[in-house]
């Protein structure tokens, strides 16, 4: 299959978009098919050779998400053609923004079939992007925009059970496949968790609880750090680190520092691919309270390295966490967080039972396998 994957925030930016077209590509690719990805282009940036094609549009600084680009479809003619020319079977969008849009009206022109993954849900995060309007408004606006996008498609993923039905509550009438992004399991071989621990002048007694991710206000880092202070009450040889950038860091570094938790908050920002693998194999636990996550990417990734989680049981996060292997699944309450939290602490027996499970719960997650379940939901729509 010819497939292209169009998206609105890509590499250099780092979140869960980015890793997803990234992983689906690479095993596309694995796989035999011809694959582009059509994204914004970033100042300075050069893309490295990938087994797949990368395509930028030009595109312009955004104020309300810095770290992001608003691709200019419009700027860029020749990409256009380019896009009509290669006569794509499949185009499949992971936004629906600048260049989702029109590509579904490219991809019906050259007689593509149309995917999206809805990655996001937009009515929760409006109040933090969209601050500028009526809250009631923008969620409205936001479930709107959603229904009317899906039903613009031949087929709509979803990378969670729950955020199907929660597209369905929208009345989107498209068909809805559940496919989460897998993971890439064989990253997270030889890693070196001391190596990690020893670079951020942890000590092999200190207990290390770990956020991966992007720094912002959904990720609901702020209630993580209530939790370990009240944790940090009890036990004092704790340290949380936050492992990531985004538009909140400054506000929870503030927050650190009026609570005077300096001592104990790591902030690492980016981390390259080795560190990034050791951060999570160097961390004790993982600890996650993001009720807006679609697909829990994260969750996986800590098991595949071999560190139990502690999460709150919300959106993707239920999916990968429903067999109760490698950690504990929590509402959100602190006190149950905080509980569940000290239970991995201090139960030496139960902790090495969740450790245990953690690697073998991953393996069910992989980026083959996932990748093999969206060829096959191609495979089908192109027979419709």
């Amino acid at each position: 299959m010819k497939i292209a994957l169009v998206t609105d925030t890509y590499f250099p930016r780092i979140n869960g978009v980015s890793t997803s077209t990234q992983i689906f590509a690479e095993e596309f690719a694995k796989a035999g098919h011809e694959v582009h990805i059509y994204g914004p282009a970033f100042p300075n940036h050069i893309d490295p050779l990938h087994p797949y094609h990368v395509h930028r549009f030009p595109s312009w600084y955004l104020f309300f998400d810095p770290e992001d680009r608003l691709p200019r479809p419009d700027a860029d003619k020749k990409l256009i053609q380019h896009f009509h020319d290669q006569k794509f079977d499949i185009v499949h969008t992971q936004t629906p923004f600048t260049l989702g849009k029109p590509a579904v009206r490219w991809a019906r022109k050259s007689g593509a079939k149309v995917v999206h993954t809805y990655h996001t849900l937009f009515a929760a995060y409006t109040e933090h992007y969209l601050w500028f309007l009526p809250k009631a408004f923008g969620i409205w606006y936001a479930k709107h925009a959603s229904r009317t996008y899906c039903d613009s498609c031949d087929l709509v993923i979803t990378p969670s059970t729950e955020m199907r039905e929660v597209l369905l509550s929208y009345q989107v009438t498209r068909p809805i496949e559940v496919i989460p992004t897998g993971i890439r399991l064989e990253r997270f071989v030889g890693v070196d968790p001391y190596r990690f621990r020893d670079l951020m002048g942890v000590s092999k007694k200190d207990k290390l609880l770990l956020f991966m991710g992007r720094v912002a206000e959904e990720k609901n880092i702020g209630f993580l750090l209530e939790v370990f202070e009240d944790l940090l009450i009890k036990k004092q040889d704790l340290k949380f680190l936050i492992a990531g950038e985004g538009a909140a860091k400054r506000k929870l570094e503030r927050m650190v520092n009026e609570r005077h938790l300096s001592k104990y908050v790591l902030f690492t920002g980016y981390l390259t691919r080795e560190d990034w693998r050791d951060c999570y194999a160097g961390a004790d636990l993982f600890i996650f309270a993001s009720v807006t996550e679609t697909q829990g990417l994260v969750i996986s990734e800590a098991m595949a390295a071999g560190t139990p989680v502690v999460a709150v049981g919300e959106m993707g996060v239920k999916d990968v966490m429903a067999s109760g292997k490698g950690g504990i699944m929590t509402r959100l309450d602190k006190k149950e967080f905080s509980e569940a939290v000290w239970r991995m602490l201090t139960d030496e027996v139960f902790y090495a039972e969740k450790k245990a499970e953690a690697r073998p719960e991953a393996e069910n997650w992989s980026s083959m396998t996932m990748a093999q379940k969206m060829l096959a939901a191609y495979e089908r729509i192109l027979r419709t």
